[in-house]
């Protein structure tokens, strides 16, 4: 009996021993199971936030036009023939004695060089990476921004490739056999960027951007756009579905149709682009998501500028708010830890402007919002609708599908040729006609600090602010732009000798000219008076001598 029940107590202990290591290893295969799943979402994660989606896609354009590059090189040579018996070229061990004699001389020759941009670098990467950059910059001629650009898209996308392995400067290593490092941080890579930049510097840099859309220019081709077709018609009808018509009611003829939503979808990126200092990229991305407005409130604002009524101080007050979250730089500004100030920096309230009409993102905004729910929509928008969507030549809205940068292009290229305004203008000519204005054009006592115009366009911290806001260093009288609160202490200080003798001297040029035209003027009636009273002499004469004859003529 007692063998009976050892044996029994031992079978129990053997039998729980073995659910208990059953238990383990199942929870052992839910762990290993959950730490996959982790480290999946962990590269989701990575790729989703780590930078924003606008530079992403720079950068996958970038790459995948160096692999096109690259690959149409070897389509028809005989290395992609033999591409099997060099398959091993394509690793990290190198050897030491080819590799620093092909480094310069035989790089083409090198097997190892077609895939140069493959996600995990090889000998040749840097050389690879240095002559596409060389081509794009001295060849094609593009500017120096997107060859920066070409550079840092190839350098993240090999420091994401395998963990630590290739970041740093790149270099060999002798004990592990191997390449490591970046090679978007080689020698041959800093030549050629220092090349770039004294390219740059030598043709007086990138002047792509440099013409400002001044705020006399916006009211300029404001003008223009309603010369070319009058904005009162569509005003008019939505004045008309806001007190209760029905859209369908109201009938256009097509062309006037298409010419109204596209002067309004102008008019409304021009005066946001103007207000919020944006990039062009940065504003063709703005969702519905991204602005938030109360409807309720903001109608009866909206009703009071159709009926041409005074707004009233509290009407004046009411804003909505932006959100532009493909702001340039502002997650820098996160993985610097500057959290809660940062955070609300590309965060905008817009408020009425009835002052500026040709700027007044407030007003133009809602119209256009109200013009795509009543007109093209028939439903309020969705979150994901773009506020500027792409359009079809025939009118045909597409809510899902943000529009180019090309048309945007071509837009100011027609307005400013249409308002007679000379100048090359690209898209960035918004956003520095926006800063100029409020740092040094507004009237004064309303400029802005050279602080508040930094937080305003979310410019980096160090950035050459001043070279993008005063364009007018050689003026005859300074504004000291950087001696006060955006040099408005000019204005007020009291007049030194230069300035006073450069003033009586351009009082004195005006008075010398007005008297040579009252000389020249005086001359010119002189004369008239003169050519008038022989004219007259002549036919009074005339009259005499008719009558002297009919008196001497026989009865």
């Amino acid at each position: 009996m007692t063998l009976l029940k050892k044996d029994s107590a031992k079978a129990k202990q053997l039998s729980d021993t073995i659910h208990k290591k059953a238990g383990q290893n199942k929870r052992s295969a839910v762990e290993k199971t959950a730490l996959v799943d982790v480290q999946r979402y962990k590269e989701q994660g990575v790729k989703t936030h780590l930078q924003a989606s606008n530079t992403r896609m720079n950068y996958a354009r970038h790459v995948c036009c160096g692999w096109e590059w690259l690959a149409s090189h070897f389509e028809s040579s005989t290395v992609s023939e033999t591409r099997g018996d060099e398959i091993i070229e394509r690793s990290l061990v190198p050897l030491v004695t080819t590799a620093k004699i092909r480094a310069d001389n035989d790089v083409y020759e090198d097997p190892a060089f077609k895939d140069a941009f493959e996600n995990i670098p090889n000998r040749c990467s840097n050389k690879a990476l240095a002559l596409y950059m060389s081509l794009k910059v001295f060849h094609e001629n593009l500017s120096k921004t997107t060859i920066e650009s070409i550079h840092s898209a190839f350098k993240k996308m090999w420091e994401l490739s395998d963990g630590d392995t290739y970041h740093g400067k790149w270099h060999f290593h002798e004990a592990k056999q191997r390449w490591e490092g970046n090679p978007a941080d080689s020698a041959d890579i800093y030549d050629v960027l220092s090349s770039i930049k004294h390219k740059a510097s030598a043709e007086g840099g990138d002047q792509t951007h440099l013409m400002a859309m001044m705020k006399d220019y916006m009211d300029r081709a404001f003008r223009w756009y309603q010369a070319a077709c009058p904005l009162d018609i569509a005003l008019q009808m939505i004045q008309k579905v806001m007190n209760g018509a029905q859209p369908s009611d109201i009938c256009l003829d097509l062309e006037t149709r298409t010419k109204l939503i596209r002067h309004l979808k102008q008019i409304t990126f021009a005066s946001n682009g103007w207000t919020l200092w944006t990039r062009c990229f940065e504003l063709v991305k703005l969702q519905q998501k991204d602005i938030s407005l109360d409807t309720t409130v903001l109608d009866g604002v909206l009703k009071m500028y159709l009926a041409n009524e005074t707004l009233t101080l509290s009407k004046c007050t009411s804003n909505f708010e932006i959100f532009l979250a493909n702001r340039k730089g502002w997650q820098k500004k996160v993985d610097k830890g500057q959290w809660e100030a940062d955070l609300r920096s590309n965060h905008y309230k817009i408020y009425p402007r009835p002052d500026a009409p040709a700027c007044n993102s407030f007003f133009w905004t809602m119209i256009w919002i109200k013009w795509l729910e009543s007109f093209h929509y028939g439903r309020t928008l969705q979150p994901n609708d773009f506020l500027f969507p792409a359009m079809s030549a025939n009118g045909v809205v597409h809510p899902g599908q943000p529009i180019s940068h090309d048309t945007i292009q071509k837009w100011i290229n027609k307005s400013t040729t249409g308002a007679g305004i000379r100048g090359n203008f690209s898209t960035h000519c918004f956003r520095r006609g926006g800063a100029q204005y409020w740092f040094m054009f507004a009237p004064v006592g309303q400029w802005w600090t050279l602080a508040k115009v930094h937080w305003w366009g979310g410019w980096a911290d160090g950035e050459h602010l001043l070279f993008f806001l005063v364009i007018n260093a050689l003026a005859p009288i300074s504004h000291d732009a950087d001696a006060s609160l955006a040099g408005e202490h000019a204005l007020t200080r009291p007049a030194s000798t230069e300035e006073l003798r450069m003033v009586h001297a351009s009082v004195t040029a005006d008075v010398n000219s007005l008297h040579n035209d009252m000389r020249s003027l005086t001359s010119v009636v002189v004369q008239a008076a003169c050519t008038t009273a022989i004219a007259l002499q002549y036919l009074d004469s005339g009259h005499r001598f008719t009558n002297v004859s009919e008196s001497a003529s026989p009865q």
